[in-house]
């Protein structure tokens, strides 16, 4: 084999691998409207959620993505070994014990929300999806802490939500800037359809955050690229409905 050709497989092999370690580039902290989630017919959830769940946003997650927007790869010791020795998994219940009161509040699994060891569960999930690969794989804590105390700034009287009214129509440019007037950054909206109603409804709400500096915490706000005001004013999929409902 010729050196021309050697090198060539090097570059076939290694390629795809550099492809999937693009680094870090920002955060989006997703919060998600239960009555939407839940009626979509793709998570079970209980028949009634809790009443607090009827009006609130909980965390979906916290994600870090790169410049394109992308979310990064999970992580992977052989393909994507992202970083030498990131917390493992089954420690995280253990970690997270003094926040548990909070994070059983604002970041349950939906499917089952009253149930402790669901969230924990959920929780390990987006670890393992999500923080491993953050800017926080040896130090879980300040990684959920980030989301948690993001998620409570929002708690203001009559702006938990916002402003959106449950049971209210809005167009997608209304949404995005009834959130940009709270948190002073555009948001990225995702919507889905009422299985049993076929209306088309606020699902989620995307902030986006810049990557912090070393030892601290997310917290500086920026626009989302995926906002209206990125895409000229034009929504899209689902939320390019003229008017979408919040359940």
């Amino acid at each position: 084999m010729t050196m021309f050709l050697k090198f060539l497989l090097v570059v076939m092999i290694v390629a795809p691998v550099l492809a999937s370690r693009n680094p870090v580039n920002f955060y989006k902290l997703s919060l998600q409207w239960p009555r939407s989630t839940c009626s979509d017919g793709r998570v079970a959830c209980p028949q009634h959620l809790p009443p607090d769940y009827n009006t609130m946003f909980t965390i979906h997650g916290i994600w870090p993505q790169d410049a394109n927007d992308k979310s990064i790869d999970p992580y992977n010791g052989l393909s994507h070994p992202c970083t030498s020795n990131p917390t493992p998994t089954s420690n995280i219940p253990k970690i997270l014990k003094p926040m548990y009161s909070d994070l059983n509040t604002l970041w349950p699994d939906l499917k089952d929300p009253l149930n402790p060891t669901a969230n924990r569960i959920f929780w390990m999930k987006e670890w393992d999806r999500h923080g491993k690969c953050s800017d926080y794989p040896q130090n879980p804590l300040e990684y959920f802490d980030s989301a948690l105390r993001l998620r409570q700034n929002l708690l203001v009287p009559g702006e938990s939500h916002f402003g959106l009214q449950p049971g209210m129509q809005y167009s997608v440019k209304q949404v995005e800037q009834m959130v940009k007037n709270v948190v002073n950054g555009y948001p990225e909206i995702a919507c889905n359809r009422n299985i049993h109603t076929g209306a088309v409804q606020l699902w989620e709400i995307r902030l986006c955050y810049d990557r912090p500096t070393p030892h601290q915490l997310i917290q500086n706000i920026r626009n989302c690229p995926r906002s209206m005001l990125a895409n000229n004013g034009i929504a899209r999929g689902l939320c390019a409905n003229t008017m979408i409902t919040l359940p």
